[in-house]
């Protein structure tokens, strides 16, 4: 194993920044990749005590052996598209093995320095559960403005049916009070098929809403059924603004936890609907929602003709709770909660203009495994 570069090398207030953050509690593992040689160099105790081990003891294990076995190739996708320059997420989050054997979770923050013959790459660690549940993480927030940015729209399509489904019952307790002639009974069961429509529908907004709200286990997914459901909740958010046109063809599975994909599916679905005026209907206005596969990925695409996307939103969009004027405006969802949870998988979201105006989201997922 090549000797690790000095602690200075990663600048002069390195080491008592480093010193800072232990005192400070906050966890910190550095690795360094040069030449091609993926290496561990710097772990702090309390990045490495909730998983059991000393500093020394964690120098000792194989460097994927703390991460869950289902997580292990997709962080080693995550750590060498960094190798490659790619673009860093503001957290991912991984299942970590403690000695024990049992799991806890953790969430990474990373940074990367440039450093000679290759570059170091900064975890700031902190584990799940330790702290009080009032003091979520960046993503854990953003989650939960996701959430409420949809409950508005998701309280107008439950209505909209059950109204319906309070009418027909009305009406079908008058008629069965009345003596069922042949005219009486086809009118009966006319209001039947009614209320049969409006209770699926219901039942399949909450199921949708409960997939997205509901951990799961890591399992091969559906993508274009994920997309659907999703859409199934944006809709009352989209349609008043543009119109939504589907490009949603059957796929191969992803590797993931469908609360998660359809969490960052949505994201990219109300950032889209931002870049139109709520208050100014234009039948010009299209969002279009596909799903397909290019060059050997699994690909979700949403674009959009709204406002133009200028510099400035497109380096900020991935920020957690982001807004401007033009983009994600009285929303607070950005796109930060999308990356991360697609680089978690090995995969990327990117954000670009579109040839005609507007913006152009791709999450692009590697297939599952046959």
């Amino acid at each position: 194993m090549s000797s690790p570069p000095p602690i200075t090398e990663l600048g002069p207030v390195m080491p008592a920044l480093l010193d800072a953050l232990t005192v400070a509690n906050v966890g910190v593992v550095v690795f360094v990749d040069r030449d091609g040689r993926f290496e561990k160099w710097y772990a702090n105790d309390p990045a490495i005590r909730e998983l059991g081990y000393s500093v020394d003891e964690w120098f000792a294990v194989p460097a994927f052996e703390v991460v869950a076995p289902d997580q292990r190739e997709t962080l080693r996708r995550v750590f060498d598209r960094l190798a490659k320059g790619g673009t860093l997420p503001p957290a991912v989050e991984v299942n970590m093995i403690r000695r024990d054997g049992n799991q806890v979770r953790a969430e990474l923050a990373a940074g990367r320095i440039e450093v000679a013959g290759g570059f170091a790459l900064v975890l700031v660690v902190r584990h799940m559960g330790q702290e009080p549940q009032a003091q979520l993480s960046l993503l854990e927030a953003d989650r939960f403005a996701l959430v409420g940015a949809l409950s508005a729209g998701f309280a107008h399509e439950t209505n909209n049916p059950l109204t319906s489904v309070l009418l027909n019952v009305r009406s079908l307790r008058r008629q069965l009070a009345a003596n069922l002639t042949d005219v009486a009974q086809h009118n009966a069961l006319h209001c039947l098929d009614d209320i049969a429509t409006g209770a699926d529908r219901i039942a399949s907004n909450v199921r949708a809403l409960q997939t997205l709200a509901t951990r799961g286990a890591t399992q091969r997914i559906d993508l274009a059924a994920v997309v659907s459901a999703a859409l199934r909740l944006a809709a009352p958010t989209l349609e008043p603004r543009a119109h939504v046109i589907r490009q949603i063809r059957p796929v191969r599975a992803v590797t993931g936890e469908e609360s998660r994909i359809g969490q960052a599916v949505l994201a990219m679905m109300l950032f889209s609907s931002s870049g139109f005026d709520p208050d100014v209907a234009n039948a010009a206005n299209r969002i279009v929602i596909a799903v397909e596969e290019r060059a050997g990925s699994i690909v979700v695409e949403v674009s959009d003709n709204g406002r133009d996307l200028d510099p400035r939103d497109a380096d900020r969009a991935f920020d957690p709770f982001y807004r401007s004027s033009a983009r994600g405006a009285g929303v607070g969802v950005g796109l930060g909660v999308a990356r991360s949870v697609a680089t978690a998988l090995g995969g990327e979201v990117t954000l670009s203009p579109g040839d005609s105006g507007g913006a152009v989201i791709t999450m692009r997922l590697p297939p599952a495994p046959e």
